[in-house]
């Protein structure tokens, strides 16, 4: 009888460890393996085109510095400036550099982060600093280096602390439990998912080194986010709240950041300063007692908490980082580049911040001109969360008076000179659909002007007058051609010729470079061109400022649909930029706003132009290959 129980409790036993295994087996089965978390990818050494700024230019301080920490240099931008003896004039007050004789720039990292608005660089043990991974030991897991993935002291005491409780409270996790519950749970209280986390961990520790685990777990614990973007890993946390380097963290530096990994969001800086104070002063403290950090380390005073603290909040409320996220998803990731994706940024948070219920939106795109090509060479869109491509080739908006210089292009072309002269009085055109009569937002005219003026104060009846004369029908075959969107025949539908023409902004970018192709390089149009060539005398004469005001450009502005959409379209003579500003989705219900392409679309162009680190190319209309890009 006795032998007969014995078998039936042997049985009994091995079927437990059998379902035990088994159930092990689905549980790291079910793990969804990946051993870039564990064995980063080296770092590209591809041959890629060295950017530089060059010499005489300007850039906002705030963009150098953000695009030169996330670059692939180890040293500070302030430190190569000293080192190099590079010559720049820095104005705080302003935001600028000055750099006079130039710099080279080092490419920028790649972002290892498939999240959308996420920063991440991944690095190996070797690039993480000592200061940080004892650090890390020291304060949440003594015992790791000793442990197989579960410390059973830690256990023992997290779990009589739950029973006296009587609710799970207390994990007892250990570093390599907490990288596991990152890596592939969530932070749901359960003792299944605790059990799993155990069964997860003891795996790693069995198939990696602890150096290992280490790297995984600075490289992917989330460390918060700034700017609606996450951050992710060491990397991006020393970049974000610091500007550095992790290498170059002080001992204090590298206490707030392990304080904040108790929870990121809970002793946020951004919005709990003294909580975070006592987490670090902890953290500090305890370190220097295990004598982990130098003897000569330093606690910070108020002072220097209140001065982080303002850069913190301050830096939050720009969009550099932002940008560095969309550039870092591009193909292209230059300096300028990066320039542009910034001052886009900054007029889509001007909009948001004026109409925070409002769904805006920005679009901006390059292109390069010559007498024998056009190329696309950049776009961007502020919502990265929606299709760029859609974006560009399949949205359409009104172009509003945009459309202007190409119809008095057309007219030049075929012979009418623009220093001709049209009144500008009430006109009334008797449609099928009804009387008809084109409104100016100017008042006191002359009675008659030329139609160069007409064009550089962006008249409406003098062009329905010129187009008129020169034949609704000449005009239609002429833009259909171009345009086949046209809605036909001209004569009933004479507002397109004032804009009320949709087209995506690809579509309006090719239209204008192939009608710059000739009215720069062949001349037939020109006049049209040159007329709106000097900014002090166009519709952004007052925002161009000194220093693009001195430059000859074309450029202009469109604003239609009650300021749904904004518009400014710009060429140097080789760089064709196109911006739109607006809303979207539904606009029944809207009203109207007080944002025009000189306030909008326009300051993208200008602010790009006057801080991308290039020199202006100062519009000459000739064939010249060395385009800076």
């Amino acid at each position: 009888m006795v032998k007969k129980g014995l078998i039936t409790f042997s049985l009994i036993m091995c079927l437990c460890v059998m379902t035990g295994v088994f159930f092990c087996y689905l549980v790291i089965e079910d793990i969804p393996w990946d051993s870039a978390y564990f064995s980063p990818k080296p770092s590209s050494h591809r041959e890629i085109k060295r950017d530089e700024i060059e010499p005489e230019s300007l850039v906002r301080i705030e963009d150098i510095r953000t695009f030169w920490s996330w670059s692939r240099t180890d040293l500070s931008f302030e430190d190569y400036i000293k080192i190099k003896k590079v010559d720049v004039s820095f104005n705080e007050k302003k935001g600028e550099v000055f750099v006079k004789s130039g710099m080279p720039l080092m490419p920028l990292k790649e972002n290892d982060c498939s999240l959308v608005y996420c920063l991440q660089s991944r690095l190996s043990f070797q690039q993480i600093p000592s200061l940080l991974w004892k650090g890390l030991i020291g304060i949440e897991d003594y015992r790791f280096l000793n442990h197989s993935g579960v410390d059973p002291k830690s256990l023992l005491r997290a779990l009589w602390h739950d029973l006296k409780v009587m609710k799970l409270e207390q994990g007892g996790s250990t570093l390599t439990q907490q990288l596991v519950k990152n890596l592939y749970y969530s932070n749901e209280r359960k003792f299944s998912r605790k059990i799993k986390e155990m069964i997860v961990s003891a795996y790693l520790e069995h198939k990696l080194e602890k150096e290992q685990i280490l790297q995984a777990y600075f490289n992917e614990v989330i460390w918060g986010s700034m700017q609606g973007v996450k951050i992710k890993g060491v990397a991006a946390a020393s970049f974000f709240y610091f500007l550095k380097k992790p290498g170059d963290l002080t001992p204090y530096e590298v206490s707030i950041l392990i304080g904040l990994l108790k929870g990121p969001y809970f002793y946020s800086p951004l919005n709990h300063l003294d909580r975070l104070k006592k987490r670090t002063a902890v953290v500090f403290n305890k370190l220097n007692e295990l004598k982990m950090f130098p003897a000569q380390s330093k606690s910070w005073s108020e002072a220097e908490w209140d001065e982080w603290s303002q850069e913190i909040t301050e830096r939050s409320r720009g969009q550099n980082i932002r940008s560095l996220y969309f550039i870092s998803k591009k193909e292209k990731k230059s300096f300028q580049y990066y320039s542009l994706i910034s001052e886009a940024q900054r007029v889509s948070k001007k909009l948001k911040k004026k109409y925070p219920t409002k769904d805006f939106a920005v679009k901006t795109i390059l292109f390069k001109v010559s007498k024998s090509s056009i190329e696309q060479v950049f776009s961007h869109y502020s919502k990265y969360e929606r299709s760029s491509r859609e974006a560009f080739n399949s949205e359409k908006h009104q172009i509003g008076s945009t459309l202007k210089p190409l119809v008095y292009g057309i007219l030049s072309m075929n012979g009418v000179d623009l220093e001709s002269v049209e009144k500008t009085g009430p006109l009334t055109l008797n449609l099928r659909s009804g009387p008809w009569s084109p409104r100016e937002a100017h008042s006191g005219l002359a009675d008659e002007v030329s139609l160069k003026l007409a064009l550089i104060k962006s008249l409406n009846r003098p062009l329905i007058r010129s187009v008129m004369k020169f034949g609704f029908g000449r005009m239609e075959k002429e833009l259909k051609l171009r345009i086949p969107e046209l809605l036909t025949p001209l004569s009933e539908y004479p507002a397109q010729l004032l804009g009320s023409v949709e087209l995506s902004l690809s579509s309006l970018g090719k239209l204008y470079a192939s009608f710059l192709q000739t009215a720069c390089f062949e001349g037939p149009g020109s006049q049209a061109l040159h007329a709106l060539s000097d900014p002090l005398n166009t519709t952004v004469r007052f925002r161009v400022g000194k220093r693009l005001g001195q430059m000859s450009f074309f450029g202009k502005t469109g604003t239609t649909n009650k300021g749904f959409d904004n518009w400014f379209i710009g060429f140097d003579g080789k760089l064709l930029h196109l911006s739109w500003a607006g809303l979207e989705g539904s606009r029944e219900s809207e009203k109207g706003f007080e944002i025009y392409g000189s306030n909008t679309s326009f300051l993208i162009f200008r602010n790009f132009f006057q801080y991308r680190g290039k020199l202006f190319n100062e519009m000459a209309c000739q064939e010249n290959n060395s385009v800076n890009l």
